[in-house]
């Protein structure tokens, strides 16, 4: 048998007193006590219940998240010590050196940061080059950590970050080397391991960047090649990239893929100053052109002039890209990716325009980014929504 609702006990349990109650107006009389008894009663139970399980709920999630933040102050403590006395050997250090030298340029001046005795790492900064005429700050000694956890390593491969730097930077100002030892902190310390990952941290806002992404490829700058240390392991190299706060919300909305292919390539270094890659107030639209999105006071609607816009799409599946071809691939797309939001989406289409909307935003946004993505990203992908397969 299923586990019984709350209120079904809550209901038998008033009848069962009802009928109590009943039994004892028959011996004793008096029906106006007898209802304001079962009523006083019923309330008073009813509410005592709810308070309690209401009570009891609240302190379960309350020691549920206790026992989640002392499990992650324990893993960071453990992470502290593994960092504690870690260090480059010399010929591991000379190797990470020379890796600098032959693929960023030569070694101007070191920012020597040390955290609190737990993180010994020291930026080097390399002027610019004819190949890559802007400053770079690396990290040294970051990569000489290799945190233990479950009897397996999170971070085999020890990553090294770079930045890169406006060409006319000034090298008496300190704060790159800040931006990096905090992001080797926090993702070593706090999360455990160096790799893709969105950072935050005083470090970054004290500069006025909201936020930060570590990355192996960055557009415009070199894939830096791994370093071969002694025994089996090797030293990566990542490139940390500082966000301004228009770009950390679209990479939280729209992933770091996307926002790649906002950058200039000639000028994708880290400066405070510049102009935000993403316009807060255009990048919807931006992202789902060529369709229309359009806001009717309560309605939220997605349109689009059908016109050659992938109509080499439709013709491998015997269709013309009609008003009505969109709608069936609109509806195949929220039946394969988006079941919740099908009943909520209505049409009203013609030959040459493709028209939906909705009364709830949410559903709306999330099926012109999600159509916008596959037909940019999966064309294959949309090709097989099309297919038929019996629903039509």
């Amino acid at each position: 048998m299923g586990k019984q609702s709350p209120w079904k006990k809550r209901f038998c349990t008033v009848l069962l007193l009802s009928l109590l109650c009943y039994m004892l107006l028959v011996e004793f009389g008096d029906i106006v006590l007898f209802f304001a008894g079962i009523f006083i009663l019923s309330a008073l139970w009813v509410y005592g219940w709810s308070w309690w399980r209401e009570r009891r709920n609240r302190l379960r999630r309350e020691k549920e998240n206790a026992d989640r933040v002392e499990a992650q102050q324990a893993a960071a403590g453990r992470r502290r010590e593994a960092c504690r006395e870690t260090r480059y050997s010399p010929e591991e250090r000379k190797r990470v050196e020379e890796r600098i030298l032959q693929d960023l340029g030569p070694i101007a001046a070191w920012d020597r940061k040390e955290l609190g005795n737990v993180l010994d790492i020291d930026v080097a900064l390399v002027s610019p080059t004819k190949r890559l005429p802007f400053w770079k700050a690396v990290t040294v000694g970051a990569g000489a950590c290799t945190i233990e956890a479950g009897g397996y390593q999170i971070n085999p491969e020890r990553i090294e970050l770079v930045m890169a730097l406006p060409p006319d930077w000034d090298p008496e100002e300190d704060w790159p080397g800040r931006i990096l030892s905090g992001v080797a902190w926090d993702c070593l310390i706090t999360q455990g391991f160096i790799g893709y990952s969105i950072c935050r941290g005083v470090s970054l806002t004290a500069v006025g960047f909201a936020g930060a992404v570590t990355d192996s490829e960055f557009p415009g700058m070199p894939e830096l090649a791994h370093t071969a240390m002694p025994g089996a392991s090797s030293v990566k190299f990542y490139w940390v990239v500082p966000l301004l706060k228009p770009e950390l919300e679209y990479v939280c909305r729209r992933g770091y893929g996307n926002l790649e292919r906002r950058v200039p390539v000639s000028r994708s270094w880290a400066d405070p100053k510049r102009r935000p890659w993403v316009d807060p107030v255009t990048w919807f639209q931006e992202d789902i052109a060529p369709f229309v999105w359009s806001e009717d006071k309560e309605r939220f609607c997605l349109g689009l002039e059908t016109g050659d816009f992938h109509r080499e799409l439709f013709f491998r599946v015997g269709l013309w890209g009609t008003g009505w071809d969109w709608e069936r691939l609109v509806r195949e797309y929220l039946w394969q990716y988006l079941p919740n939001d099908r009943p909520f989406v209505e049409y009203a289409c013609e030959e040459r325009v493709f028209f939906a909307a909705s009364e709830d935003r949410e559903i709306m946004e999330r099926l012109a980014l999600g159509l916008s993505d596959l037909l940019r990203d999966d064309w294959a992908g949309a090709k097989r929504l099309l297919a038929p397969d019996g629903r039509w």
